[in-house]
């Protein structure tokens, strides 16, 4: 509908399995969006160079979770460690409510030049970011492993339309959301996924590469 945030036609035709092979040591960003007790917690990697993006984390509570149900934290950082020592990591941008004692450490192992805090509550700068996302998707810039958890989180992603326009005639920006606040479906995967997007441009930006590949897992292994 009109109203949907990407088209999620265009993000399936996008999917091309066959690169999840990429060497080891290439540079990637990674995005992450967290929670603890009432939502999933997600964790996406984009292949700097060619765009290529890769479900690496996806912790979502069970239907059926007791109310003291958390995300399993551990796994969550064994995550985030085995892409550090897999692939160069240029940037990780993570919005760190409920997690902030784990970007604390993330800083503190990785450096904090390569975990940086990324609100996603700042409106302009968030619809920024989706607006240059959804366009890298339009353009065929992005490409990702087809993963269904993933797709659905885009097909399941509307728009909230700000009063902001880059220029004047302009489509207005906007944030995504639930079709309603109550909806069981998830939109969490695209979040992160325009996380790791925004690290993936500023990393061109900075002329950034990636060091001589290392000898190990391939891209978007776990």
């Amino acid at each position: 509908g009109g109203d949907r945030a990407f088209d999620l036609s265009v993000w399936r035709d996008l999917s091309h399995p066959e690169l999840s092979d990429n060497e080891p040591g290439r540079l990637v960003t990674l995005g992450f969006d967290g929670a603890r007790r009432r939502d999933s917690t997600r964790l996406v990697a984009t292949d700097v160079e060619s765009g290529f993006q890769k479900v690496i984390g996806y912790w979502p509570r069970p239907d059926d979770a007791p109310d003291d149900w958390e995300v399993p934290a551990g796994e969550v950082d064994l995550a985030v460690e085995s892409a550090f020592s897999t692939w160069s990591v240029w940037r990780l941008y993570a919005d760190p409510p409920f997690w902030d004692e784990w970007v604390d450490s993330w800083a503190g192992r990785y450096g904090s030049e390569r975990v940086v805090r990324w609100w996603t509550n700042r409106d302009k700068a968030m619809a920024g970011a989706l607006r240059v996302f959804r366009d890298a998707q339009l353009t065929g810039d992005l490409s990702h492993d087809g993963d269904e958890r993933y797709a659905a989180h885009i097909g399941n992603a509307f728009r909230k339309d700000l009063q902001v326009r880059v220029e004047d005639g302009d489509e207005p920006l906007f944030t995504i959301r639930k079709e309603r606040p109550d909806s069981p479906n998830k939109i969490d995967l695209a979040m992160a996924g325009c996380l790791s997007w925004e690290a993936r441009g500023d990393a061109i930006a900075a002329g950034a590469t990636a060091p001589k590949p290392k000898k190990s897992k391939t891209f978007g292994s776990r």
